[in-house]
């Protein structure tokens, strides 16, 4: 049985809410499913190319922009950053050598970055995907206006697109310390406010909750079950998608590296289904 997500997510919170008994496993009840998770196959997609990232150096390149986004956002001690301290994990687990997770973590209290600041961009890229652009710039100007070659050149355009897409919490987590089984991470998951969950194989299971529960979730999972969290962030889940061929895929992917090749640039989402 293949639940819409929708679907699973409204089961996921009549559990949370206890309207229902789990006389099954959570991934029993949502289908059977190992991985159920509905944002979009362009999650996958950025998971299965990390070997091939690491080996172009793009991986570090955009875990290093991570690392200094997060310490600007959070400070520079990962004992009080937790998405800071998520993200550095998640760099030694692709072995990124300590002195680049070091630079990036000193750069975001540089004089370069002093005057940094967050922003997001907009547009419709090739095959009318929308793409949803994170930034940190020192100058505006100067970002806009390379984003904006970058859709030209790639046949898309600026534009308003953020309402095709969901502001979502987003965490990656694998047993650490615990001994639990598959069924019993995704019962916990639910318990400390899963909206959706998916299994992305060798441990490591993927948890999409609200974005003003992010912070909530994770230290539930850390802390009252000792769970291993090994990526945190924000991220923008399309709620309209795009279906493209094998071809056309291979087109985005490119506008989409194209863009992530800007300093400014920290992390591209797209409605590519």
């Amino acid at each position: 049985m293949h639940l819409t997500r929708a679907s699973r997510c409204a089961v996921l919170a009549m559990l949370r809410a206890g309207r229902v008994q789990p006389a099954l496993p959570a991934c029993a009840m949502l289908g059977g499913q190992k991985r159920f998770a509905g944002h979009s196959k362009w999650s996958k997609i950025k998971h299965s190319k990390g070997a091939a990232d690491v080996k172009k150096g793009t991986l570090f390149a955009n875990l290093s922009k991570d690392i200094t986004a997060a310490a600007k956002e959070g400070g520079s001690d990962p004992a009080f950053n937790l998405r800071l301290a998520a993200t550095m994990k998640h760099a030694k687990n692709v072995d990124m050598p300590k002195d680049t997770i070091e630079r990036a973590i000193k750069r975001a209290t540089s004089k370069e970055y002093s005057s940094a600041e967050a922003i997001v961009y907009e547009g419709l890229g090739p095959h009318g995907t929308a793409l949803v652009i994170e930034c940190l710039t020192d100058n505006k100007n100067r970002t806009v206006k390379a984003i904006r070659n970058k859709f030209n050149k790639n046949g898309g355009a600026m534009a308003p697109v953020s309402y095709m897409f969901d502001r979502k919490g987003l965490i990656w987590f694998s047993n650490g310390e615990a001994e639990d089984s598959l069924d019993e991470m995704f019962d916990k998951a639910i318990e400390a406010g899963a909206e959706d969950i998916e299994d992305l194989g060798d441990g490591k299971v993927e948890v999409v909750c609200e974005f003003s529960e992010l912070q909530t979730v994770s230290k539930a999972l850390t802390g009252d079950h000792k769970y291993a969290v090994e990526r945190m962030e924000g991220t923008y889940i399309p709620n309209t998608t795009v279906d493209l061929s094998e071809e056309q895929t291979a087109e985005v992917e490119s506008a989409i590296e194209d863009l992530e090749s800007l300093d400014d640039v920290i992390k591209v989402h797209c409605n590519a289904s």
